[in-house]
């Protein structure tokens, strides 16, 4: 008896029966255990087995035709279906977000697997529903696995990683740049499963599609070739669903601060002032720097309704948004202070590692500190690391949030001593957040305490 005809042979509702028998097992330890996945086992048991048979039912008479027409109807309907099944698996749903999913499906499985057919089995493979259906179908399935990975994970990252996102815009990163090692992570996480199944292809398992040719009779040689061009085109299928819905979901749902064209603000204040915002912890200080600096667009929106005594200033390139958290990328401190000329903003800049150095010293920290892990750092070495990666960059204006609260009372006074230099020797100006009273006497040109109604300058 040969392999196609164990598999052809009579396979009815007994069988189906005594193959239940596998789901009551899986259910029993679950309620052994405690896992409570007893309800969970019996659905998707129950849908496999509903689904499966009417599909059964559905491709009996789908497989017998030849028309392309019937064929790409039949696509249409495993695109939105599979587009379901991605929103499925997410905690926010929405009809935007079906969209996403079924437009890079669309954009993904379609066109990859029309070409493939064109070029590798002509247009008579259209045409063949026996062998259009079930290879759509892969190509489909694949894709629809690494988009659901990708947008599940996107709705997480995005939190985590909303201060490395501000950070890097607040260095010059345009909107792509600042969000690109978070997509880069994203895509990475969705390719794994295809790749790992790529490098272990025929010596672990055998794919599906290889064993069913086997199944049905065909030359091993030849079916480990169809398989060779099945894995690439699921590796592409795959990759470029996954970039779709990410940058749809660039567009679409990050914050509007990180997309939108919006010119930066700044105070009307004249050359060389240091001015102090103040004001009690929770009323707004931080969301305003930020507006300023175009990382917030709602608070822009009520400074245009207060009338505040702000302006446009269209020039993101110099003006650097200090955070009071510093943020780096894992690696050392002399590869954080490189990275931002890697933007295209910087483009005809280049790191200058001795003038790195030097802005180092002036705060009191040896050149050693460059080899170091820049995630180790201390507090304080953080915040003055964070602050010579953006004045390396020549700003002409700095908005600071609390920068010296984790310095200790030297680092705080060489940190006041550089900032009055760079401001009186190069004609520029800052605006600083801080809730010591003493150093807003000491150090700031002008307050202005953050009121309901508006600024009040003292």
């Amino acid at each position: 008896m040969t392999a196609s005809s164990l598999y052809a042979q009579d396979f009815g509702n007994l069988q189906i029966a005594m193959a239940s028998v596998l789901i009551l097992i899986a259910i029993s330890i679950s309620k052994f255990l405690k896992f409570d996945l007893e309800k969970d086992f019996f659905i998707a048991g129950l849908r496999t087995t509903i689904q499966l048979i009417a599909v059964g039912f559905v491709l009996r008479w789908i497989l017998k035709g030849e028309s392309a027409l019937l064929n790409v109807l039949v696509l249409l309907f495993m695109t939105l279906v599979a587009a379901q099944a991605v929103v499925s698996r997410l905690k926010h749903k929405s009809l935007k977000m079906y969209g996403v999913a079924f437009v890079a499906l669309l954009g993904s499985a379609w066109p990859l697997g029309y070409l493939s057919l064109e070029v590798f089995f002509h247009q008579i493979a259209l045409q063949q529903a026996s062998f259009f259906v079930p290879y759509m179908g892969v190509l489909m399935g694949n894709a629809l696995s690494a988009i659901s990975l990708a947008l599940v994970n996107l709705e997480r990252v995005r939190a985590e990683n909303i201060l490395e996102i501000e950070t890097f815009k607040s260095l010059g990163a345009n909107h792509f740049e600042a969000a690109h090692r978070v997509y880069r992570d994203l895509l990475r996480t969705s390719l794994t499963p295809t790749i790992n199944g790529m490098t272990i292809v025929g010596l672990v398992s055998l794919p599906g599609v290889m064993a069913g040719q086997l199944i049905g009779g065909v030359d091993p040689l030849t079916a480990a070739r169809f398989q060779i061009l099945v894995m690439f085109l699921i590796l592409l299928t795959s990759m470029v669903g996954t970039l779709i819905a990410l940058f749809m979901n660039h567009y679409f749902f990050m914050p509007k601060w990180l997309t939108a064209h919006v010119p930066t603000w700044s105070f009307l204040q004249p050359p060389q002032e240091k001015l102090i915002l103040s004001g009690p912890s929770g009323s707004g200080k931080s969301r305003l720097l930020k507006s300023m600096t175009g990382l917030d667009l709602s608070e822009i929106r009520e400074e245009q309704k207060n009338k505040t005594n702000i302006m446009f200033q269209d020039s993101s390139e110099v003006i650097h948004y200090i955070h009071q958290k510093a943020h780096f990328i894992p690696g050392t401190v002399e590869e954080n202070l490189r990275y931002p000329y890697s933007f295209h903003s910087h483009k005809n800049q280049a790191f200058d590692l001795e003038k790195a150095k030097h802005l180092l010293r002036e705060f009191g920290l040896n050149d050693s500190i460059l080899a170091k892990n820049a995630t180790t750092l201390s507090g304080g070495e953080a915040q003055l690391v964070h602050l010579v990666r953006s004045l390396q960059l020549n700003p002409q204006i700095l908005f600071l949030d609390e920068p010296s609260s984790s310095l200790d009372p030297e680092r705080t006074r060489l940190l006041e001593a550089y900032l009055n230099n760079w401001i009186r020797e190069n004609n520029h100006r800052l605006v600083m957040i801080t809730h010591n009273q003493e150093q807003l006497r000491r150090f700031g040109s002008r307050v202005a305490l953050l009121k309901p109604e508006g600024l009040a300058y003292e």
